[in-house]
């Protein structure tokens, strides 16, 4: 046990080595090395109820035309007003009017778009239309040049979500406007996405950037179909993942997407990974346990998964499924993915 002297001496020589910028190991060890992942985050709840309400407001005070996107973005008021949602992601809910086009962009962070109400709307992706229905899955890799539109007659809603919050934390972001008025932008047609269309088959002499997936339009009706077809996984869950079928791997280097479906009335059995989750709830209704957390969601709520928490989720009154979005393929990338199962 240090004495008062020495205490005060070794209280000196720190404060003399942080006046020259420099950091003892010996006394902060413990805080730049903790034993496991902490998240500050606990897992958070938003109910669709009480985010429908503010969607038609957003269309009546923000002239799409003003804004680069009309949306609503979830935030977590554990990290202190940031614009964050989970580590590393962020979600949100887009809407568009009849006529409404969210001008073309693009940028380095990754972003996925969920169809929830969007029957009518249209993604151009690198001169692809995707058009959005129900359950579809409509991805903008990085640098992909990407616009909304909405050709319908009635007001459309999506789940959004995007890895912002890493990309900031790395300083590595670039971002450049499209030009608002460029009609030709909107005049395309499915394009090279036929190409993709056909799950198993690949041109042999097609040539494609292996860092995300040439796919860029994953059908919410075929997801429906393979979760039907599935058997149960370990923790008790049908899990379909959405991969690039040109490496069988993630549709992005580092945002990864999950479709999940939850038998009545079966528990999951608890999991914890050292990746980040969002899940939407594409249909159904249940409750989920996350840490020490509980609480009873239904269609269109979203909830987080903080990394290194056990969570387990349960399906009320029928099968639940659930739409996952994660940062898991950049902790695979780095190495630093661990998962347990209990």
């Amino acid at each position: 046990m240090a004495t008062p002297a020495t205490a005060a001496k070794d209280s000196d020589f720190v404060a003399q080595l942080e006046a020259a910028n420099l950091h003892p190991l010996w006394d902060r060890f413990r805080k730049l090395t903790p034993v496991k992942p902490q998240a500050k985050d606990p897992p958070f709840l938003w109910r669709w109820k009480d985010i429908e309400r503010f969607t038609g407001r957003a269309v009546s005070e923000v002239p799409i035309d003003d804004v680069e996107r009309r949306a609503l973005i979830l935030v977590n008021p554990a990290f202190g007003g940031e614009t964050v949602t989970t580590n590393n992601l962020i979600a949100a809910f887009t809407v568009l009017d009849p006529g409404d086009r969210a001008r073309p962009h693009r940028h380095t962070f990754a972003a996925i778009r969920f169809a929830t109400k969007a029957d009518g709307a249209a993604t151009i992706v690198n001169g692809r239309r995707c058009e959005m229905k129900s359950g579809d899955l409509i991805l903008t890799p990085p640098m992909c040049w990407h616009g909304h539109i909405n050709e319908s007659d009635h007001r459309i809603i999506w789940f959004d979500a995007a890895n912002i919050p890493l990309l900031r934390t790395l300083d590595a972001n670039f971002f450049e406007p499209g030009d608002a008025k460029a009609n030709d932008f909107w005049q395309v047609d499915d394009g090279d996405e036929k190409l993709w269309g056909e799950a198993g088959l690949v041109g042999a002499d097609i040539d494609h950037a292996r860092a995300h997936s040439p796919k860029y339009r994953y059908s919410g009706e075929a997801t429906r179909r393979l979760l039907s077809s599935l058997p149960a996984g370990p923790d008790g869950a049908r899990t379909v993942r959405y991969t690039n079928p040109a490496t069988g791997g993630a549709v992005m280097p580092a945002l990864d997407c999950y479709a999940a479906r939850l038998p009545d009335g079966q528990t999951t059995r608890p999991k914890r990974t050292t990746c980040n989750m969002i899940c939407l709830v594409v249909s159904g209704q249940g409750r989920s346990t996350v840490g020490e957390h509980s609480f009873d969601w239904s269609q269109n709520d979203v909830f987080s998964i903080p990394h290194w928490n056990f969570a387990s989720h349960q399906a009320k009154g029928g099968d639940a499924d659930l739409f996952i979005v994660s940062d898991r393929s950049a902790f695979e990338r780095l190495d630093l993915l661990r998962e347990e199962l209990q």
